[in-house]
């Protein structure tokens, strides 16, 4: 079989999405090495290295200034030609229907919490559900809580269509003590990094919902313990304003922008808790990389965070930041719970592997192959 997949983001674009499919597509090329993959990239990284090469592999370059306009009206340009029997679209699938289509779809938050995004935002979705209902075999979501929304909101009429793929942890994330001590001491030299600190990890914006786990600093037993802010600004970004007006909170925050791959897995290892509060998560990988490395977790009773977290995870209400507060104090004071909750979390993580995500994801595949 010949096989498309959309892999414009797979050099840069949004974090979540290249991870995905950096790790997916290495798990296809060395499980299903019978298929000739075709792999379109963004021509603006023509000159980068892709790191898989084999007489099966093909890569094809397009524009990609914007997801959407390239994936509805040009890469189905090229299916026909390529003879490709089935293309696997990043969120969009092609307006001109050439070949059996599935659209790979994180979440569709934007309908379910409209107050979180911009109206640009907004307006830039606004056509998936007609598209993915009428130009799409198949659906992947990442989640059941994905799959009941695309029900929910009208992107097909079957949830027979809709395939689960979950997502995996990379086994570089791993506990403080498989790491190199002199590249863990790089770090955190680098970004001035505390011997004990909080983290959060993920785009800066409102649903992330930074601003409450703030709040929640103040109320907090240990008064010298810092928290880590990893990541960069994101469509509707929160108020920070919290940070900049209080002298005590600027000495107890640390905000260190974007970090690498790498540097991000050895924080990551260092952090003495995990906090992620967020309103709503289509799945929520940083919590599962963060139990990977040993480090337990604080995530919101809401969205898809407990269908992948299950009882590794502390939960709370993200709307309380009395919540948040007290579920840090708990963790930090109670040895035996934390002891309890680190070990769960490495065992939840070991749950989710990629050779089992690209399973799925070749089931899908032949699904759609099937409906001609």
């Amino acid at each position: 079989m010949k096989i498309g997949i959309d892999a414009k983001w797979f050099f840069r674009g949004p974090v979540s999405t290249r991870v995905v499919l950096q790790n997916l597509l290495a798990e296809l090329f060395a499980l299903f090495p019978e298929h000739e993959w075709i792999i379109f990239l963004d021509k603006k990284d023509k000159q980068i290295h892709f790191p898989f090469k084999s007489e099966n592999i093909k890569l094809q370059y397009l524009w990609a200034g914007n997801n959407m306009l390239s994936n509805v009206f040009l890469l189905s340009g090229n299916l026909k030609s390529l003879q490709v029997d089935v293309m696997v679209y990043q969120t969009f699938p092609s307006l001109i229907h050439a070949v059996p289509s599935i659209s790979f779809i994180h979440d569709v938050l934007f309908q379910r919490f409209p107050q979180f995004f911009t109206w640009k935002e907004r307006l830039y979705f606004s056509p998936l559900p007609w598209l993915t209902r009428n130009r799409s075999e198949r659906l992947i979501a990442t989640t059941e809580f994905v799959s009941n929304d695309l029900l929910k909101y009208n992107y097909t009429t079957s949830k027979s269509q809709i395939d689960i793929v979950p997502l995996a942890v990379s086994k570089a994330y791993k506990p403080l003590e498989f790491h190199s001590p002199k590249k863990l001491s790089e770090v955190k030299e680098k970004y001035k990094l505390p011997d004990q600190f909080l983290l959060f990890v993920g785009r800066l914006n409102v649903r992330k919902n930074i601003e409450n786990l703030l709040k929640a600093i103040p109320l907090l037993y240990d008064t010298q313990i810092k928290l880590v802010i990893v990541g960069k600004a994101d469509w509707k970004t929160p108020d920070l304003k919290i940070i900049r007006s209080n002298p005590e909170m600027k000495k107890r925050i640390i905000m260190s922008g974007a970090m690498t791959d790498n540097e991000l897995i050895l924080t990551y290892s260092m952090a003495r808790i995990f906090c992620f509060p967020s309103f709503a998560e289509g799945f929520g990988l940083p919590p599962l990389e963060a139990m990977a490395s040993g480090v337990p977790v604080i995530v919101s009773e809401t969205t898809a965070l407990p269908e992948v977290c299950g009882n590794a995870a502390v939960y709370i209400n993200p709307y309380k930041p009395e919540s948040i507060a007290h579920a840090i104090n708990s963790l930090l004071a109670d040895p035996e719970l934390y002891e309890r909750q680190k070990a769960r979390g490495i065992q939840r993580a070991n749950e989710f592997t990629w050779t089992q995500s690209a399973k799925a994801f070749m089931k899908s595949i032949h699904n759609a192959s099937n409906i001609q």
